[in-house]
């Protein structure tokens, strides 16, 4: 049935953007993917994801974080707790429009963020993240040098994945502020999917593997083989979302 432009109110009351992609058939279950940190809902990796789910009969929101391509709100004024609030936000959303939400995905720091929701989402069946930190901490971490005298309410242009952007100083301590994430992890009640390259030299496949450790059973781990971390081939993409859907199927269903 093709895509469809949406727009949900957020946690914080932010007006977020999204795009509903619906499978030709009827779907099997839904699923939201949360893009990448300073990426948006139309990043390459993102609609080849959502494509490959599609193909499988899983429909899926793909949303724009407040401050990023087309929501309301200002990034500098971003935080990880508000972009996780927002997460749930769109899954409580999408159980209002009769579609719940069974599987969260999430890229980068968006499978960070997916971890820390999965909780909050009753409907949910299962969780994956792909190339993700495995504690929001690590980020900030990166971004030190480039932010060391950002303030406590200050703004600062860094370089992330070769792009300038604007920096706020509420996002750094957020970051540093989230609670010991290996609790959280032994805490997950649903299946969980690690996906990672060990050719990733933005976040370490050590990161994975410290998710997969953590987690409880169920949790499978597939290490995406020549991809680097933000998936830009194409064939990976398609590759990750082809497992993605053949995984989470069975617990869809």
């Amino acid at each position: 049935m093709g895509a469809m432009d949406v727009s949900f109110t957020g946690a914080h009351g932010t007006q977020l953007a999204g795009v509903i992609d619906v499978p030709d058939t009827d779907p099997v279950g839904w699923a939201v993917i949360a893009h990448c940190f300073t990426c948006h809902k139309s990043y390459h990796a993102v609609t080849r994801l959502a494509k490959a789910l599609n193909a499988a009969g899983i429909g899926v929101l793909r949303f724009d974080f407040a401050g990023l391509g087309k929501s309301a709100g200002r990034f500098t004024e971003s935080t990880f707790s508000a972009d996780v609030d927002d997460l749930v936000a769109a899954c409580e959303w999408m159980a209002s429009q009769g579609r719940p939400v069974g599987l969260l995905a999430g890229h980068s720091l968006g499978g960070t963020a997916a971890l820390a929701a999965a909780a909050r989402v009753d409907s949910l069946k299962a969780v994956v993240t792909l190339a993700s930190p495995s504690h929001p901490s690590f980020v900030a971490k990166q971004l030190a040098d480039q932010v060391r005298n950002i303030g406590e309410d200050g703004v600062v242009q860094a370089i992330v994945a070769g792009r300038q952007m604007l920096i706020g100083a509420p996002l750094i301590a957020d970051l540093n502020a989230q609670e010991d994430y290996r609790q959280r992890l032994r805490q997950l009640q649903v299946p969980l999917l690690v996906l990672h390259s060990p050719q990733d030299t933005v976040v370490h496949i050590n990161h994975a593997n410290e998710i997969y450790r953590y987690a409880p059973m169920p949790k499978s781990f597939v290490a995406l083989d020549g991809a680097d971390h933000l998936m830009t081939d194409p064939k990976i993409a398609q590759w990750a979302g082809t497992l993605i859907a053949t995984w989470a199927g069975r617990y869809l269903r």
